[in-house]
């Protein structure tokens, strides 16, 4: 009632990040859409997974830290996207958090994919982690090697290639590829 939720969370954050600063290393941002069934707002309808059906929707954007315990979330006002979120409220948060010369990692999927973005935000002390959208050209198997690696205690063996490639002009990033059995 007193409208001092976002100050609540805040409160929150600042603790989690007092009680393991390293956690911050590795940022997971991820949307979920959230059905509207109320009558005070008008909200743009958004496809809802869950319902298989377009609603009126907002959707939550949730960060959570290196450990993947929670570190904040923010509603997205007439259901904004991922990538205004970021500039908007997602980063700046976030470098409050961890102070001016931190560098983070953002993972997230590929509704963030920007080139752009990701080189501004290079400037800024973040690194990404996504998926690549669009089109692109096989890499050769012959530059896959088997990396065997340990995943929720047991042991699995991945074909992986990296490669340094240009994104932007003046921009390289590093793309890695795991090649599966269908290709």
């Amino acid at each position: 009632d007193r409208g001092l939720a976002k100050d609540f969370q805040r409160a929150f954050s600042e603790r989690w990040v007092e009680e393991d600063p390293t956690a911050l290393g590795y940022l997971y941002i991820d949307g979920h859409v959230r059905p509207y069934h109320g009558r005070r707002h008008k909200l743009p309808k958004t496809h809802v997974q869950q319902r298989r059906l377009c609603l009126p929707a907002t959707t939550d954007y949730w960060v959570n830290d290196a450990n993947a315990d929670p570190l904040m979330f923010v509603t997205a006002p007439a259901n904004d996207g991922l990538l205004k979120m970021m500039e908007t409220e997602l980063l700046p948060e976030m470098r409050r958090l961890a102070g001016e010369e931190r560098r983070m990692t953002l993972i997230f999927d590929r509704e963030g994919w920007s080139p752009k973005r990701f080189k501004k935000w290079h400037k800024a002390g973040f690194d990404v982690i996504t998926y690549r959208k669009g089109k692109y050209k096989d890499w050769s198997r012959s530059c896959f090697e088997e990396v065997p690696v340990e995943v929720s205690g047991r042991k699995v063996t991945y074909l992986l290639a990296e490669r340094i490639v240009p994104m932007l002009k003046g921009f390289r990033v590093r793309e890695v590829r795991r090649l599966c059995d269908d290709g």
